[in-house]
C-alpha cells in the first residue's frame, strides 16, 4: 500500500513537472510567436519607411528634372523668338564693342518700328552672305554726305559725342553723298576707317527686311560690359 501510495505521488509529481514543462514551452512559443510578430512588425515598417523615403526621392528628382525641362524650354524660346546673342568677329566696331565681345539683342524692337539714328542694329547682308553689327546714321529719305572729314545728315552735321570721342571720317567711301532710300538705313561701323558698311557697294543700304534686331547688352572678356550707347 505504501508503496502504491509512493509510486501514485511519484507519477503525480512526474505529472505536474510534465506540465509545467509543457507550459514552460507554450510560454517560450508564446514568447518567440510575440518576438516574432514584433521583428515582422519592425521589418514592415522599415520596408513601410524605404518604399515612402524611395518615392519621395523619386517625386523630387521628377521636380528637378522638370524644372530643369522648363527651364531649356524657356531659355530655346527666349533665345530663338525674343534674344539673340552673337560674338563680334572684327575690329569695326571699336571701341564701342571689341573683337570677341558677346553681344545680347532684342528680336522684337523694329517688329513694327524702324530702328532710330543712333542703334547699334543686327541685319543680314544679302552682298555679304553673313550678319552684321552697325551703327544706325541715316534714315529713310535722308542723304549722308562727308565733309572734311566728318558726317552730314542732310546739310547737317551730325553730332555723335552721345557714343563716339571721336568720329572723323578719313575715308569717305565709294562716293561723298549717299541717298537713303524708303525703307532702308544707312549704317556705319564706330571704328569708322576700318569698317565695311553702307559706303561702299559690297554692303550698301541696309533693307529693312533684314534687320534681325538692336544690339542693348555687351558681355566683354576684357574690361567693359553693360548697356550699349
Amino acid at each position: 500500500m505504501d508503496n502504491f501510495e509512493e509510486n501514485k505521488k511519484q507519477d503525480d509529481m512526474q505529472e505536474t513537472n510534465l506540465q509545467v514543462e509543457n507550459l514552460q514551452d507554450d510560454t517560450a512559443q508564446a514568447e518567440n510567436l510575440q518576438d516574432n510578430e514584433v521583428q515582422d512588425a519592425a521589418s514592415q515598417e522599415d520596408n513601410t519607411s524605404l518604399e515612402k523615403e524611395k518615392k519621395k526621392e523619386r517625386k523630387k528628382h521628377i521636380i528637378e528634372w522638370t524644372v530643369y525641362a522648363i527651364v531649356l524650354v524657356a531659355l530655346y524660346i527666349s533665345f530663338h523668338f525674343i534674344w539673340m546673342i552673337g560674338k563680334i568677329p572684327s575690329e569695326s566696331m571699336e571701341p564701342t564693342l571689341m573683337i570677341h565681345d558677346w553681344t545680347i539683342g532684342s528680336r522684337t524692337i523694329y517688329k513694327d518700328e524702324m530702328p532710330e539714328r543712333g542703334d547699334i542694329v543686327i541685319f543680314y547682308s544679302d552682298e555679304e552672305q553673313e550678319t552684321m553689327v552697325k551703327r544706325v546714321i541715316g534714315l529713310p529719305g535722308e542723304t549722308i554726305t562727308f565733309v572734311g572729314g566728318h558726317v552730314y545728315v542732310d546739310g547737317e552735321r551730325l553730332d555723335e559725342s552721345a557714343y563716339l570721342e571721336d568720329s572723323v571720317v578719313t575715308e569717305p567711301g565709294e562716293q561723298d553723298e549717299f541717298v537713303v532710300p524708303d525703307g532702308c538705313i544707312f549704317v556705319l561701323g564706330d571704328n569708322r576707317n576700318n569698317s565695311e558698311d553702307s559706303r561702299y557697294a559690297d554692303v550698301g543700304v541696309v533693307s529693312g527686311k533684314n534687320i534681325e534686331g538692336k544690339v542693348w547688352f555687351v558681355l566683354s572678356p576684357s574690361d567693359h560690359m553693360g548697356l550699349v550707347k
